[in-house]
């Protein structure tokens, strides 16, 4: 009896871990002379026609994205054509208005060099004691969701948080009231959620079957505790919307929301998918990026009314297993008993 007690109690509840996080574009622009050294010629003095190796490099440090940079040459406030004074590997970008743009993407951890020699202009000696300067800036967008127009880009510097850029993301199932009976859905389920990127919409199914004696009514509900205000923003911004298979809305929300979301009422052997999908805005901000936090998928029904059974449904005994280990186990205790009292009435009568 104890035994089956158990088990009634082990499959009210079952529960994994969760993990969510956003990606972020982080790139960085690193300065090397010849052997990869690092460049420490600044302030140096320089000659006419003199050449210097200078390698502006930039790495990936976030997610794929495209790159374009903006190179100017001064002497004091002379400006000279790069394309005369400064040298490098050209074919693999386009100019457009003051812009090179890189026609690849920039996948993650991989670099690029920009040039690799500036050569100071032969000039007539008013130019003794100017100061050359050489001005790079590099600006990246996220290769998700970019249409390639550049305009409409608002470049922000990426935030300083420290964060996993190889996170795949995992996800938290939990069945109450035995909901697990009833529902299923991939191995993977959402197991995609790591490092995601403003517009992205990741979508998974659920499929749904009633295999009790009864009427019920199920719901999806989001729980989490011990969020940062940063990590609650987030989840405020991410959409949270499930259809059924006829493409109706049941759940326009986000995963902020630890409502109880109805998804429908069924008869017993009723069946139904669910698509369900979580959307990050493509408007979202770099302050949101490289955050972690962790969230709970919680599947629940309730009881409406009870089914005129007169046949059990495939993969259901009709009643409970711990209930019938409780049976089994009192027909036992109750045989063990009798016996026993057998037992003690055949030693009376031989006394």
């Amino acid at each position: 009896m104890i035994i089956s007690g158990i088990y009634s109690l082990s499959e009210e509840l079952i529960s994994a871990k969760s993990g969510l996080s956003t990606g972020a574009v982080d790139i960085e622009l690193v300065e090397y002379s010849e052997n990869n050294q690092p460049f420490n010629q600044d302030g140096s003095i320089v000659m006419p026609g003199e050449e210097i190796i200078l390698i502006p490099r930039v790495n990936n440090l976030g997610n794929e994205c495209y790159i374009r940079t903006k190179i100017e040459y001064y002497i004091d406030n002379e400006k000279f054509p790069i394309s005369d004074y400064i040298q490098g590997n050209y074919s693999s970008w386009t100019k457009k208005g003051d812009y090179y743009y890189y026609d690849s993407l920039l996948s993650q951890k991989s670099s690029i060099d920009l040039f690799n020699k500036v050569i100071i202009p032969n000039l007539s000696s008013e130019y003794i004691g100017k100061i050359v300067t050489v001005h790079i800036v590099v600006d990246a967008v996220q290769s998700k969701n970019f249409n390639g127009d550049w305009e409409n880009v608002t470049i922000k510097k990426s935030i300083d948080r420290t964060y996993d850029i190889d996170y795949s993301g995992e996800s938290s199932i939990i069945f109450e009231d035995n909901t697990n009976h009833h529902i299923d859905f991939d191995k993977g389920f959402f197991d995609r959620l790591g490092n995601m990127m403003p517009g992205d919409t990741i979508t998974e199914n659920v499929n749904l079957t009633n295999k009790s004696k009864s009427k019920n009514e199920y719901y999806l509900s989001i729980d989490y505790d011990n969020l940062s205000k940063e990590e609650l923003s987030l989840l405020k911004n991410i959409k949270l919307l499930v259809k059924d298979k006829n493409g109706k809305n049941l759940v326009n929300s986000n995963l902020a929301n630890k409502d109880k979301h109805v998804l429908g009422t069924y008869k017993m052997k009723e069946k139904d998918t669910f698509k369900i999908e979580v959307s990050l805005p493509s408007n979202i901000d770099n302050d949101f990026s490289k955050l972690f936090t962790k969230i709970k998928w919680k599947f629940s029904n309730k009881i409406i009314s009870k089914e005129d059974i007169t046949n059990p449904i495939t993969g259901d005994f009709g009643i409970n297993t711990s209930i019938i280990i409780f049976l089994l186990s009192a027909i036992g205790l109750l045989v063990v008993l009798l016996i026993w009292k057998k037992e003690y009435k055949n030693i009376e009568k031989k006394i």
